[in-house]
């Protein structure tokens, strides 16, 4: 394990209806660069980054989300950190790019369920209809007053990437969301 993980999630967050759970262990890297740079790093490197702000490059091993016309965040298993690190040398090598980790930083929660867009938007003013917000699409934002980076990955799943002091916080808003919705279908 790189870093403390432990972030207790109370079991009215483990509903099929909404669910909150921390996302396992991930390196992360914030990656800058020129924009006129992509198509060579991307073919140098192998890497799949999109080219559009606010698309994300979803696999199994990594996930590639384009924050802003020069940024990127790489989200993926440990195990690929290595791997990582050899294509990075070889990006530095070629180009004038920042790449910095931040594992350290971030944690992920992952929420979904049929209530995970009411929930988010109790704390978040972005539209989450499918239409506005699609399978796919990030981008960084405010849930009440956390930074968030908010990804679409499925119909009704979210992830959540946060800086990992912000967690708890984020994980006692949710609890009283949770606690909020199973009072009102209690009525």
């Amino acid at each position: 394990m790189l870093f403390d993980q432990a972030l207790d999630i109370p079991e009215i967050l483990n509903t099929d209806r909404l669910k909150l759970a921390l996302i396992p262990e991930r390196v992360r890297y914030s990656l800058r660069f020129k924009k006129t740079d992509l198509k060579g790093i991307k073919k140098s490197s192998g890497l799949k980054f999109p080219t559009k702000i606010g698309k994300t490059e979803l696999s199994q091993a990594q996930n590639i989300l384009c924050l802003g016309p020069d940024e990127w965040l790489i989200i993926a298993d440990p195990k690929e950190k290595h791997k990582l690190k050899k294509v990075f040398a070889k990006i530095e090598k070629n180009y004038v790019v920042s790449i910095t980790d931040i594992s350290h930083r971030n944690v992920g929660l992952g929420i979904t369920g049929q209530n995970a867009v009411p929930a988010l938007n109790a704390g978040c003013p972005l539209d989450l209809s499918l239409d506005a917000f699609p399978i796919g699409k990030t981008t960084r934002t405010v849930f009440e007053s956390a930074t968030i980076i908010l990804t679409r990955t499925g119909v009704n799943d979210f992830n959540i990437e946060s800086w990992r002091s912000f967690a708890p916080y984020l994980r006692d808003f949710f609890t009283r969301i949770a606690n909020d919705f199973r009072t009102l279908s209690t009525k």
